[in-house]
């Protein structure tokens, strides 16, 4: 069984980088405005490979794929493409996924966290797909987009949840001292939750007005400040965690690499409004954003729980008997 659970482990770590190359790519169409590359859904301009020059298109192809009774947008390659290897890196998640719950179901059938946790990430991610149509038939409603991120982490968090139910876990009882800065990790964790949201509030602005009035709007100056606030609360739970006497080497880890993350976050944010508001920098800035969520997520949730990883220990804990 110490070789199927860490085959398993493998799988849900390749699912969780696909899942952030997915949003890294969602981001990217993002600020290339290239939402509406593709103005259908699921083939793109009626084929299932987009066309590389206008010529290849019918003549009233913009009447043909209007969406929510606005013409479709003047073919643009870049766009067209950006958006489709964003759906085909989708397809690909989408294969991982598949492959994580049939291995799950068949070989780990005994262990009903990992069945559990497994067999929600297709539902989630047929939700997610859904939503990225109500995305493109709203035209790029800012509503759905917003919505259509949180699933994304809520993908991420899954994944990690049936990552960790690989590893051998028992729950330990926080002390007071301990437990007052693992709420306070929590807080910071929700808090950075609300810092993406308000981000995608600013880059609505940025959008719709530009870099010089998007970084004057009560959600910019919130969103800055904020960031120092999170970073600070999330470091001092990280050095908190790592001055304990009792040793939680994976919760320590992820902690550490979250308080990074957020950092460059912040770094790549002050980028933006001092030196250029570049679509490259956008985009860096949301995946130490989620890379953050997601190794902050996985800390948390390890803390309360004695993780041991010994080279040939990877069977969870039994429950005691009643």
């Amino acid at each position: 069984m110490t070789d199927t659970l860490r085959t398993f482990r493998r799988i849900t770590l390749s699912t969780l980088g696909l899942f952030l190359l997915v949003a890294v790519a969602g981001v990217t169409v993002r600020v290339l405005e290239a939402g509406m590359g593709c103005p259908d859904w699921p083939t793109c301009y009626g084929q299932l490979i987009p066309p590389l020059h206008e010529s290849e298109l019918p003549a009233d192809y913009r009447e043909r794929f209007a969406v929510a009774g606005k013409l479709a947008e003047p073919f643009d390659p870049l766009k067209t493409w950006a958006e489709y290897i964003n759906r085909l890196l989708a397809v690909v998640a989408g294969v991982a996924v598949l492959a994580m719950v049939g291995y799950a179901w068949i070989r780990l059938r005994t262990h009903p966290q990992i069945l559990l946790y497994a067999s929600a990430v297709p539902i989630l991610l047929i939700t997610q797909a859904l939503l990225g149509w109500r995305v493109v038939a709203t035209y790029l409603a800012e509503y759905m987009v917003t919505i259509h991120m949180l699933f994304s982490i809520a993908l991420l968090i899954v994944v990690i949840l049936a990552w960790a139910q690989t590893l051998r876990l028992g729950e330990r009882k926080l002390t007071p001292e301990i437990y007052s800065y693992y709420r306070l990790g929590q807080i910071a964790w929700i808090a950075l939750i609300a810092q993406v949201i308000l981000g995608t509030m600013v880059r609505t602005a940025v959008n719709q007005q530009g870099p010089s009035f998007g970084m004057e709007t009560p959600y910019f100056l919130i969103h800055r400040s904020f960031s120092w606030i999170v970073l600070g609360l999330w470091a001092y739970y990280q050095w908190r965690l790592y001055r304990e006497p009792t040793r939680h080497p994976l919760a320590r880890r992820t902690a550490i690499w979250t308080t990074i993350a957020l950092f460059l976050q912040v770094i790549t944010g002050a980028s933006m409004y001092y030196i250029q508001f570049s679509a490259f920098l956008r985009v860096v800035h949301l995946l130490w954003a989620l890379c953050a969520i997601s190794a902050g997520f996985a800390s948390l949730y390890l803390l309360p729980r004695s993780a041991f990883l010994y080279e040939n220990d990877y069977e969870p804990i039994p429950k005691p008997s009643p």
